[in-house]
């Protein structure tokens, strides 16, 4: 029975980075009433164990249910996973590093290629996923699939090249950086015209992207 709710617990706990991060595929509410009842019970067995000390302030307990939030979001190795990156990544990740920076299960990240996010061939190999690491950024997951279905008929290789090719429209930014609303990682410099690109609305920049995306699809049809 132990094993089965420590178990339990890891589970949610992945699940709860996952859905932080755009990427759980359940029952939200349900997830959320499952985290809140083991944070409760949790707290509620320390101020049984120390009931004969007083128990737990108000204060304390508050403390501690902050505490074990945390230790739910924040990675083992101390990695906050709401940070808001200083630049688009360009590192393409492998499934396991995936998982491991979002929290999302591997069954929920297979299930989602093509559909949520995308995948490449590993560079240097014939087979295989990797993932273009900037589609996990900020609040990309929550409007990458709209435009992924747009480009559901082309292959893996022409929706990344579609993502990461400067356009002229986008005042030579690529797709990728405007829907995430920053630059690249490795540019060196960034004109006013790309910065008011970047700082438009998420909606008028979606509908650019989404606008582009559409062009590509018919000029391959």
């Amino acid at each position: 029975m132990e094993l089965a709710t420590k178990r339990n617990h890891a589970g949610a706990k992945a699940d709860l980075r996952a859905l932080v991060n755009g990427h759980y595929a359940g029952d939200a509410a349900a997830l959320i009433e499952t985290v809140a009842a083991d944070l409760l019970a949790g707290v509620s067995a320390q101020i049984g164990t120390k009931s004969g000390a007083g128990g737990l302030t108000s204060g304390a307990a508050r403390t501690e249910l902050a505490s074990r939030l945390a230790r739910w979001l924040i990675g083992d190795d101390g990695r906050n996973r709401l940070a808001r990156p200083n630049g688009l990544p360009v590192a393409k990740w492998s499934p396991e590093e995936v998982i491991e920076h979002t929290g999302m299960s591997k069954s929920t990240l297979y299930r989602g290629d093509h559909v949520q996010f995308y995948s490449v061939v590993p560079p240097g190999k014939k087979n295989g996923r990797a993932y273009p690491a900037w589609q996990f950024a900020a609040d990309v997951p929550s409007h990458l699939p709209p435009l992924l279905e747009i480009l559901r008929s082309n292959s893996r290789m022409q929706v990344n090249t579609f993502f990461m090719s400067e356009q002229d429209s986008l005042n030579e930014l690529s797709p990728a950086e405007v829907l995430a609303g920053m630059p690249f990682e490795d540019r060196r410099t960034v004109e006013p015209e790309q910065t008011r690109m970047l700082s438009l609305p998420m909606r008028a920049r979606l509908d650019k992207i989404s606008a582009l995306a559409r062009m590509e699809v018919a000029d391959l049809d």
